[in-house]
């Protein structure tokens, strides 16, 4: 153990040499699926070192290809048409065969798709997605090659939402997540669906299909090198049908089942130091198709750091604590309260003598049990903050991001705790967020009590007669030194234009070291995180925001010119219905106008036979006239004749009276 009182100088470090505990270095090849530190040779391909793992059946390539290589591995129009070794011959062909089997997903959620959606991992050039889009469901896809992405834009344009990477993806809640021959593609699985988990993608009501060839079937263990999917760097998992169970069920799926597909009605073999039921009822099957749901790992790893997830923020967060509190561990006895997941715990048992973890939480104890494994390393649970642990006994205590999840009255509790468990010249390590850093995340309902720097150091103050606050600021860095190796010694400066000073930033978390005694000298720390390459990364950035803002100019002008159509189309509907409408009305007046000369002709045949009636009636006028002269005629010549009879009787009468005279 270091002399207490002895400077703990921690400058620069390189966070590449802190690997995860899940990590597959070349020197500790590791099984990643259950993290198995001991796997066996198997075989070795194309150069390539295949690895067995005993605990969970599964066979992995070790050391595995980068990602670069792998993308620019599945770029090529050859490995989906050239027939190369683990790629396709006709990519269209050859998925044909699966799409009965992948309709009968579709109807397992009934026939409309209406408000569901799909997510298919590696789909290829969207032929699955095209059936569903069909089926009317919301159709999205993830895809690293660049030439199938491609194809999928000139066959199906913007009907799906496609991404090269998970990362792409808008946070969206699926239905069905299917993964058809690419699970063994993953280096690793696990980084895959906790990006999923984080995506908000896969929730309890999620169902995932999962397809890939059969590690156990009797054809791979007959003949663990011709096996015909054992091509290396295509194929760099290999899973039994215990492997996929074991890792389904550490990311709590609680509905798995495991069926075989492809029967190759051979005998059933398997590895004499392997005894999974499950896998020997399946060995006669080139395939397998698992069907999970139920996993409530989302909720497990919402207030629980597990790497791997979550964002890069949550990682710079909570790392850097631990690997600052791993070299002040070195040879000590350590407490690590609080410890959640055990990632932490476990890289303090990387150098301390030995490291308990202790938590509350018993589904976490279970994740850090099965996830975290040295002979120094142990896990305990515990309710009562330690209380029944005994005095003095750690000469370490780490406990971070954990006193804010209790209201006082408990947090008080717990650093009595922490005091009397810590040996006399021990050293409590606390850590709390700042609160106007968390209030940036938006309101977290787990954070019960948050508090300021005064308010932590009176709390620490009660129980501990020394204590130092240090500092965790998350800024962007540039290092100048030598080379980049770590444990250098540098300054820290501001990056300022002339001589203008920069305000200090809010440091993101507080640190308090505590102790009984004096504390000794302890120098600050600076991680620096060479696994990523910051210029290429913001240059990318870059890229993808300009892509991005390009994309909605496209959509934005396709929407207008959409509208634009939409308002043409309708103005053309209008013109068709005015076009309609004056037709109805020039055969209406073509109606008016034969009905008018119709009317016509008949006022003429009327005017013709009143003309004729005119006619008539001067005809009879004249007749009349001329039988009217003859009426006088007669009238005159009956006058006469009266004048002639009154003459003449006026003449008798003479007569008469002559005569009688």
């Amino acid at each position: 153990m270091p002399v207490q009182n002895a400077p703990l100088t921690a400058a620069t470090v390189d966070f590449t040499e802190q690997p995860d505990v899940l990590s597959h270095s070349i020197e500790t090849p590791q099984c990643p699926l259950c993290g198995n530190l001991e796997p066996l040779p198997l075989c070795k391909v194309d150069g390539f070192h295949v690895l067995r793992c005993t605990q969970c059946a599964a066979d992995f390539v070790s050391p595995a290809p980068d990602e670069a290589t792998l993308r620019a591995y599945y770029d090529r129009a050859d490995w989906f048409e050239g027939g190369e070794r683990g790629g396709y011959t006709n990519y269209d062909e050859q998925t044909v065969p699966q799409m009965p089997f992948f309709d009968a997903i579709l109807d397992s959620f009934g026939a409309d798709g209406a408000n569901r959606s799909v997510l298919d991992i590696g789909c290829g050039y969207g032929t699955h997605l095209d059936q569903a889009y069909r089926r009317g469901w919301k159709c999205f896809g993830v895809e690293v090659s660049a030439h199938a992405r491609e194809v999928i834009r000139t066959r199906h344009g913007n009907k799906f939402f496609i991404a090269d990477d998970v990362e792409q993806l808008i946070p969206h809640e699926f239905d069905l997540i299917v993964l058809f021959d690419v699970i063994e593609h993953l280096v690793d699985p696990y980084h895959l669906f906790y990006a999923l988990f984080a995506k908000g993608a896969i929730t309890p009501k999620t169902t995932v299909v999962i397809a890939t060839p059969n590690a156990r079937s009797a054809s791979a263990v007959s003949n663990p090198a011709g096996w015909a999917y054992r091509h290396p760097p295509s194929h760099l998992v290999y899973f039994s049908a215990q492997a996929l169970t074991t890792f389904l069920q550490r990311l709590h799926f609680d509905a798995i089942e495991v069926q075989g597909a492809h029967d190759e009605a051979a005998e059933v073999q398997h590895y004499p130091d392997e005894s999974y039921p499950i896998n020997d009822r399946l060995a006669s099957f080139g395939g397998l198709v698992c069907r999970a749901s139920g996993s409530n790992f989302a909720g497990f790893m919402q207030e629980r750091y597990v790497p791997g997830t979550w964002s890069r923020i949550a990682e710079y967060e909570h790392l850097p604590r631990y690997l600052f509190a791993r070299d002040i561990a070195e040879g000590r006895h350590a407490l690590d309260f609080g410890c959640g997941t055990g990632y932490g715990t476990a890289i303090l048992a990387q150098k301390a003598e030995s490291v308990v973890g202790i938590d509350i939480d018993t589904e976490a104890l279970a994740w850090a049990r099965g996830h975290h494994k040295k002979p120094n390393l142990s896990y305990v649970q515990r309710a009562d903050f330690g209380a029944s642990l005994p005095a003095s006994s750690f000469e370490l205590i780490t406990c971070f991001e954990m006193i804010e999840h209790v209201a006082e009255p408990a947090q008080r509790e717990a650093v009595l705790n922490f005091s009397r468990l810590l040996k006399q010249t021990g050293l409590a390590i606390i850590s709390t967020p700042n609160p106007e850093i968390t209030k940036l995340y938006g309101a977290n309902p787990y954070h019960i009590r948050e508090m300021n720097r005064g308010e932590f150091e009176e709390l620490l103050k009660e129980h501990f007669e020394y204590v130092e606050i240090f500092e965790q600021y998350i800024q962007a860095s540039v290092l100048i030194a030598q080379t980049a190796a770590p444990g250098q010694l540098s300054q820290m400066r501001h990056l300022a234009w002339g001589d203008k000073q920069q305000s200090n930033p809010e440091p993101a978390v507080y640190i308090a070291m505590c102790s009984h005694v004096p504390l000794p000298r302890l120098d600050g720390a600076s991680y620096m995180d060479f696994r990523i390459n910051f210029i290429k990364q913001e240059l990318q950035a870059a890229e993808q925001l300009n892509r991005t803002r390009f994309d909605y100019f496209e959509v934005a002008e396709k929407a207008a010119t959409k509208d634009v159509l939409a308002d043409l189309h309708a103005r053309n509907l209008r013109v068709a219905e005015l076009e309609a409408e004056l037709h109805a009305h020039n055969l209406r007046g073509a109606e008016l106008e034969s009905a008018l000369h119709t009317r016509n002709l008949r006022v003429l045949e009327l005017e013709s036979e009143l003309h004729t009636r005119n006619l008539r009636v001067l005809e009879l006028e004249s007749e009349l006239h001329i039988r009217n002269l003859r009426v006088l005629e007669l009238e005159q010549i009956e006058t006469e004749t009266k004048a002639e009879l009154a003459r003449y009787d006026w003449v008798r009468k003479i007569d008469r009276l002559l005569i009688k005279r």
